[in-house]
């Protein structure tokens, strides 16, 4: 296994004017959830984003504390693309998969380094897992169980974006407001088709002890984080993510690093053959 895991490692660190609308349907490909039948109903068209609003561009974008709703299930998602701006909108379904009338509380903020928007809502369920979306702005979303059990969106970016969110009732619905903006934007989150790590990124320069963030899909929600440093395995443990068979699940831990160069390597060991599956990234520990 160490040997295994070794090799793995060596290997990867070597290697205008036009409205576009789309209804996004839920993806079954990863998940046994059944489907909720108002899902499948098309989402009303929307409409384009108004220049003259004020749109945030870092930090806490809205916290909207609703004092009760009637959703419980993230259901269906559409998008507008308008010159350039670009509007998401989510709807809710009740505990009965009825359209739900009234949305839950929302906490929408960008994460560190901007690439990520987190969309923190009041619901425990979902018929959406993830989408690859592909606009000038969003590079695809993750629907994610929280380790507090809740339900939340990441929106990843392809560059810097400024944003509004917004509540609508009767359809209740979520509405995520994109406009392009100037600046850097942080290094892209590690991508696998079962593993998404936020934390830390490719390239970075990291102290002793290293905070290991993200979601997963991995079997069992088992997360295995492996350290090496050429030939040597340095570290070996796992983790807990949150959820693995309804949505995406989040995991969090911290683990301790030597000086240096280090290939870290966060996933899970093929229940077929147990070859490791995820990602690696190189780090420099100070």
């Amino acid at each position: 296994m160490r040997h295994l895991i070794a090799c793995v490692l060596i290997l990867a660190a070597a290697c205008g004017g036009q409205t576009d609308v789309t209804t996004i349907a839920p993806d079954l490909s990863s998940t046994t959830t059944t489907l909720p039948s108002s899902s499948t109903t098309t989402a009303s068209p929307l409409i384009g984003c108004p220049s003259e609003a004020d749109f945030v561009g870092s930090g806490q974008i809205e916290r909207i504390t609703q004092p009760s709703s009637d959703s419980r299930t993230l259901g269906l998602v559409s998008r507008q693309v308008v010159d350039g701006c670009e509007r998401f909108g989510f709807d809710f379904d009740t505990a009965e998969n009825a359209p739900a009338t009234t949305p839950p509380s929302v906490t929408a903020s960008f994460l560190e380094g901007e690439r990520v928007i987190r969309i923190a809502l009041g619901i425990d369920r979902t018929v959406i897992t993830d989408q690859l979306i592909e606009t000038r702005l969003v590079d695809r979303l993750f629907v994610v169980r929280s380790l507090d059990g809740s339900i939340f969106i990441d929106l990843h970016l392809n560059e810097k974006a400024n944003v509004r969110v917004s509540l609508s009732n009767t359809p209740a619905r979520l509405t995520i407001e994109l406009h392009p903006a100037s600046g850097e934007i942080g290094t892209a989150a590690s991508v696998s088709s079962r593993t998404v790590l936020l934390t830390p990124v490719d390239g970075a320069t990291v102290g002793e002890n290293v905070e290991v963030t993200g979601y997963a899909r991995t079997a069992e929600a088992n997360v295995v984080v492996v350290a090496a440093r050429g030939n040597e395995v340095l570290l070996e443990e796992s983790t807990t993510a949150a959820d693995w068979v309804e949505t995406w699940g989040e995991f969090r831990t911290t683990v301790t690093l030597p000086a240096g160069q280090i290939d870290l390597f966060v996933g899970e060991e093929s229940p077929a053959d147990g070859s490791l599956q995820g990602v690696t990234l190189r780090l420099t520990v100070r």
